[in-house]
Parts: structure tokens; sequence; C-alpha cells
């Protein structure tokens, strides 16, 4: 009896094994690494030091890549990860180092290839201190570096050549633009880099704005037709204004020798952001002092293919409620106009407002705009993305459990600007400590990823990188 049992025993713990080992793992594998509980999340990454700055776009996929500043070994350096549609993260633990030159690398900005994969450009030390280039790198959708070691210059001039900004050409390639000091004052130049990481115009680029008095802050969205239109603050004058110049695919600029002016009202315009109006313009919106100097407004104006404004001379208001408004942010409405939102300081605390407009110029919601989050405490740096149905998914930090931490909120509204979440927004992070600085990306039927600062790991490091995924209907994770 024993000889039996102990021949029958054997091909069934031989059977067990291969369940365990095989066929439990690769059910692992299978399951939706997305949380759904508000403190846990997923951790894109906690290496030792400090990683910030986070910037995502889709991968096309209905998943993320997502790039950041790393000080895990002292100096900021740049690494990206991607994590796919169901939360799995797809590249190394902890993300592929972009560029780990000396000294450093910071403000990362990114577009995708077209292909699954990412371009990602910065401003670099690595040739002294105070002497920043701009560099570029392209990451395959399997997240291999594919252009040189650390990255390919894209400018090198001497003195320092900072904040980039990127557009995708529409080809695999992208369309950089930056600030400039090779003259000692801050001027705009160019570059388009093909998919192959060659450099398409001329060495250390075209100038995009040379005009006396300084141009920074530049913000860029693509035309449709391999070239790009940029926006910036301008000081050709004693005030701010805000110009725009398009750059065709070849270099060349076709919006007369330095820019048009979108508005040149009284007082200063500055941070200005800008989305595609989809017929080779853009919409954009920035803060405006018109009306006072410490009385920051919302205006917003539209600019077709050949460099007209086609509203009210120097914008619309969106806002010019009492306080002031700050840092506009804006996505399409899908129907050829914007929607846009910023923090509000009308009630003598932060607060998130919403407004849009459409393709004519005009106002759809209620005066000064549709509240978004009203909630005691402090809401701001918001960011906005279209839901892909004519509404937004808008992301802010919120401290209304003050005086605790900032902790992640979100809401959807649709194109009437009526939430569709619960009112004042709903909770994607309230894990202990900070999180801060959220942005995010569309992922289709109304969801989104998030990405986000985080510090709830203090005892090893005081930032890191967290992401979540938010469904149509407002829950967390997979559906």
């Amino acid at each position: 009896m024993i000889i039996t049992f102990g021949a029958t025993f054997r091909p069934i713990c031989i059977f067990f094994l291969f369940v365990f080992f095989f066929v439990l793992p690769c059910q692992q594998f299978s399951v939706a690494a997305w949380s759904s509980h508000l403190r846990e999340n997923t951790a894109i990454c906690t290496a030792s030091g400090q990683q910030s700055s986070p910037q995502i776009i889709g991968d096309g996929a209905g998943g993320a890549i997502i790039a950041w500043e790393d000080a895990r070994d002292v100096h900021f350096d740049i690494y990206v990860q991607r994590v796919d549609a169901r939360g799995k993260i797809l590249w190394q633990e902890d993300g592929v180092p972009v560029c780990t030159a000396p000294e450093n690398q910071k403000r990362p900005r990114l577009v995708s290839d077209g292909n699954g994969g990412a371009i990602i450009v910065w401003h670099d030390m690595r040739s002294g201190i105070g002497n920043y280039d701009i560099y570029a790198q392209r990451v395959g959708a399997e997240g291999n570096p594919l252009w040189a070691k650390d990255g390919i210059s894209v400018c090198n001039e001497v003195k320092e050549q900072n904040s980039p900004c990127i557009a995708s050409d529409g080809a695999g390639g992208a369309i950089i633009v930056w600030e400039d000091f090779r003259t000692n004052y801050a001027d705009l130049y160019g570059q388009r880099m093909n998919k192959n990481g060659e450099l398409l115009w001329e060495k250390n680029g075209v100038l995009v704005c040379g005009v006396l008095g300084a141009q920074n802050a530049p913000e860029m969205v693509s035309d449709g037709t391999s070239g790009a239109i940029v926006v910036w603050q301008d000081f050709r004058r004693n005030y701010a204004d805000i110009y725009a110049q398009r750059i065709d695919g070849s270099g060349a600029i076709l919006w007369g020798k330095w820019g048009v002016a979108v508005c040149n009202a009284q007082g200063h315009e500055s941070f200005a952001v800008a989305v595609s109006n989809g017929a080779e313009g853009a919409i954009i919106t920035w803060i405006d002092t018109r009306n006072g100097t410490n009385n920051n407004d919302i205006f917003v104006q539209q600019i077709d293919g050949n460099g007209a404004t086609q509203w009210l001379a120097n914008g619309i208001p969106l806002c010019t409620a009492s306080g002031n408004q700050n840092y506009p942010v804006i996505t399409t409405d899908g129907a050829g106009g914007a929607m846009c939102a910023w923090w509000d300081m009308r009630s003598g605390d932060f607060n998130i407002y919403a407004q849009r407009i459409d393709l004519s110029g005009s106002v759809k919601w209620e005066n000064n705009g549709a509240p978004i989050c009203i909630e005691s405490g402090i809401q701001n740096r918001v960011s906005i993305i279209s839901d892909g149905n004519q509404g937004a998914i808008v992301v802010w930090n919120d401290n209304r459990m003050s005086p605790a931490d900032f902790d992640v909120y979100a809401q959807r509204i649709d194109q009437k600007g009526l939430p569709l979440w619960e009112k004042n927004g709903i909770v994607i992070s309230a894990a202990s400590d900070t999180q801060c600085f959220p942005l995010v990306v569309g992922v289709g039927a109304g969801g989104a990823i998030l990405v986000w600062q985080d510090g709830r790991q203090k005892d090893k490091s005081y930032w890191d990188i967290y992401a979540q995924k938010i469904n149509g209907d407002g829950s967390l994770g997979e559906n």
C-alpha cells in the first residue's frame, strides 16, 4: 500500500508544483496593477534621492510615458518610465536613465514619437555651471534609448540655453524651441530633429525672435503641417506682452520677422499657454494685469494660420472677478474652441474655476467662470485635459483638510461646465504627507492617468513619483 500510494502521489505533487510555479505567476502577471485605493496608488519611481517635476504623455495604447528630474546620484539626471493601460510598469524598475551626464540636467519635456516611445528634451549643465545647453533623446517603445548615450546636442552655443519646449512634427520627430542667451539677452531659437536624431535646421538653431528686450517662457503646439506655433512673454516694450510665431517644417519663419502681437494691452501679460485650434492656428490664454497691477485676470485669443487674431483686439476676458486669477491651463473642447482652468482668489483663498470659449469667441459658461472646486483650504496647481467627449478632466493640489498636507483631487466636467463626479472633486491620492504638482493625460472613455510628486516615503527620500488611473465614472483603477 505504501508503494502504491507513493507512486500515485508523485505525479499529483508534480502537477501541483507545476500549477504553483508556472500557472500562478502567469495569473499574477495578468492581474491589473492600478490600485483602487486612494492611499496606495501606483509607484513610478521610489529610488533614493529626490524625484520631481514629472511630465506625462499618452503612449498611444491607453497607457502613459512619464519623465522626471532625478537626484538619486546627487546631481539631477533625467529618467523615464512607461506604464500600460492596466497599470503594469513596462520598463526597468525606477525608470530608464535618459541622461546621467555630469552636473545637472533639468526641466524635461516630452512628446510621443508616434510609435509607442517618446522624444525627451531638457536643459543640460554638462558643459559647466552657468552654461546650460539643450539636449534631446528618443526612447523606444521597449524602453531603449535610440540616440547617442546621454542624448544629442540640440544647441551648445556659448552662454546659456534653457527652458525648452517641444512639439511633434507629425513625422516621428520633434520641433524644439528654447530661451537663448548667446547675445546676453533672452532670445528664442528653434530646431527640428527627425526620428533618427538628425538635426534638420541650421546648427544651434534658427532664430525665432531676437528683437530688443527679453523673450522668455516659450510654449508651443503643432500646427498640423510639420511645423509649430510658439507663444511667449515678450519685453520689447516696458511691459510684458504676449507674442506668437509660426515656423514651418523647413525652419522658415512665417509671421513676420519678430512674430505677431497676441496681446499688447496696458500692463503685464504673462504665463501664456496654447492649444491647437485644429485649423493651423491656436487658442492662447494668459494672465493679464490691464485692470490693475495687483489684479491678475485671465484673457484668451485665437490666432489663425496666417497670424491674424480672430477675436476682440487684445483678447476676450475669461475672468475679471475680484482678487487674483493665476496660471491658466488650456485644452481643446473638441469642437474648435477651448476650455481653460485657473487658480482663483475671489474668495480670499485659492479655488479652481474654469471657462469654455467656442470657435466664434463666445464665452459659454457663467460669468467669470464655472466653479470647479470652492472647498475650504487651498486648491491650486491646476492641470486640464479633454475627456474626449467635449468635456474636460481637471486635476489640482488640495488641502481642504487644512492644516493637513496637500492631496490630489480631480473633477470631470461636461460641455456645459457641469460636474460629472462628486461636487468639488474626488480625491485621487490621500496618502500620508504631501502629494502635489499633478499632471494628467486622457486615455479614452472619459478616463485619465494622473502623475504627481509624492512625499509619502519621507524616511527614504522627500519626493517620489506616483501615478493613478481614474475612469470615466470617477472610480479608481480598472473598471
